[in-house]
């Protein structure tokens, strides 16, 4: 914007621009709002899973937070689909928002939609190299996957009969190893909604593992290639300076040879 721009014609143009600009800019403001709105809803989440014995008007207060986010998901969605270009290919593109709409009760669906608004928020915000900010991305990812997994499978599992995770520990002992790929079978879901859980951790932990793998051996590369380099530039200049030292010698050989030889015309010229 220029120094002569007011931000009057700064708003009025964005009011012209094309739904798709509109979009960007909407998406670009409420990153942070449903961000923050996110992790309320994951601590809410958190609390309900994990305090059984909690008072009747806390429940209360917590299934109103539950509905306040789906409520301000959908009016998220709906405008995001109102400023879409195209309106079937954002449909198409943006599968779980559509399913938090017209399943209100799924939640570990709004679990997800949470904790990818707090990563692309901590994303669009960092202004960390292109290779550290991955590097925080898969870290706050793989975390967030393992806690916010374990929590829905507790939720999942809690109670169901023939049910083998009876704590949050067993849930979290369960995403570790099925994340990790060891998978030793001593837990695992028996409810549909528990194995679509394990559907989702199994899917996004390998990708995230694979990506991790990926990037650490990229870096490993990398730094076995600065090395290299390095090595190479040092035999470069260690072989100038031989080619120096070399030409140094030379050139005192041939002053001590006429030196000496600048003497023995002196000798000749006395005798």
């Amino acid at each position: 914007m220029s120094s002569t721009e007011t931000p009057q014609a700064s708003d009025a143009a964005a009011a012209t621009a094309s739904p798709g600009a509109r979009l960007a800019v909407w998406e670009r403001a409420s990153s942070i709002p449903l961000a923050g709105l996110a992790l309320v809803f994951l601590v809410a989440y958190a609390w309900h899973v994990l305090d059984a014995g909690r008072h009747p008007e806390l429940d209360v207060w917590l299934t109103g937070v539950d509905v306040a986010v789906w409520v301000i998901f959908v009016a998220d969605y709906l405008t995001r689909l109102w400023l879409a270009d195209d309106r079937r290919r954002f449909v198409l593109g943006n599968p779980v928002d559509l399913v938090i709409v017209l399943l209100p009760p799924l939640r570990p669906l709004r679990l997800l939609r949470a904790a990818l608004l707090v990563i692309e928020a901590i994303d669009r915000h960092t202004r960390f190299r292109a290779r550290a900010r991955m590097s925080v991305m898969v870290g706050l990812s793989s975390i967030l996957l393992i806690v916010l997994c374990s929590l829905a499978m507790y939720d999942a599992e809690r109670g169901a009969p023939e049910s083998n995770i009876e704590n949050f520990g067993d849930a979290a002992w369960w995403s570790v190893v099925s994340v990790t790929t060891v998978g030793y079978g001593d837990r695992y879901p028996v409810t549909v909604e528990g194995r679509l859980v394990a559907l989702a951790l199994m899917t996004f932990g390998i990708g995230l593992i694979s990506f991790a793998i990926g990037t650490t051996t990229s870096w490993v590369m990398d730094k076995l290639k600065t090395v290299e380099v390095s090595a190479e530039r040092t035999d470069r200049e260690i072989g100038v300076l031989v080619e120096e030292i070399r030409s140094l010698r030379a050139e005192v050989s041939a002053l001590r040879t006429e030196r000496a030889d600048s003497g023995e015309a002196t000798v000749d010229v006395r005798k």
